[in-house]
């Protein structure tokens, strides 16, 4: 039996390097104004049910807000994309207008509405943040729509193999 060496074009170490940092895009949210409009809906009806006594307008309000805000999140649509970064597997972060890198730390949560985001920035560049004054951990919640399936899942196995 002989055997026969095939080469390979590809390096592995550039499969490697290419495989463990992934480019995720976020779009603008349709649940973000969604959320907020549900909050302001519930608020006017709690005053209203409070101060009167005019629960059946309370009630036909408070459906045709809810058929409104599904039918508005049931409309497809093309969302440009707003911003981007760079995430590693081992939880590093470098985000697209700014030059530092950011390491994700395990007190990044999920849900089935986004992810919340902790963020500190790497030891190289502590020293230059402390002397900027500015508060830290950084901390951002990117909802659900706004990332593709595909980046949700690599942010969520990140974000899991940090715990």
């Amino acid at each position: 039996m002989k055997f026969v060496k095939i080469q390979s074009s590809t390096q592995w170490s550039n499969l490697y390097s290419n495989a463990s940092k992934y480019n995720i895009n976020v779009r603008s949210s349709r649940y973000k104004l969604a959320v907020y409009s549900f909050i302001g809906i519930l608020t006017c009806l709690v005053i209203l049910v409070s101060f009167t006594f005019h629960y059946n307008l309370a009630l036909v309000l408070a459906v045709l807000s809810l058929i409104s805000l599904s039918l508005f999140l049931s409309i497809g649509d093309n969302k440009p994309i707003t911003s981007s970064f760079i995430l590693t597997n081992t939880g590093v972060i470098v985000l697209d207008n700014e030059t530092i890198s950011y390491q994700l730390l395990a007190e990044s949560r999920l849900s089935f509405i986004g992810c919340w985001l902790v963020l500190m920035p790497n030891s190289s560049a502590s020293a230059q943040h402390r002397t900027h004054g500015k508060g830290y951990p950084k901390q951002f919640f990117i909802f659900r729509d706004s990332l593709h399936e595909q980046d949700f899942s690599r942010l969520a196995r990140v974000i899991n193999q940090l715990k």
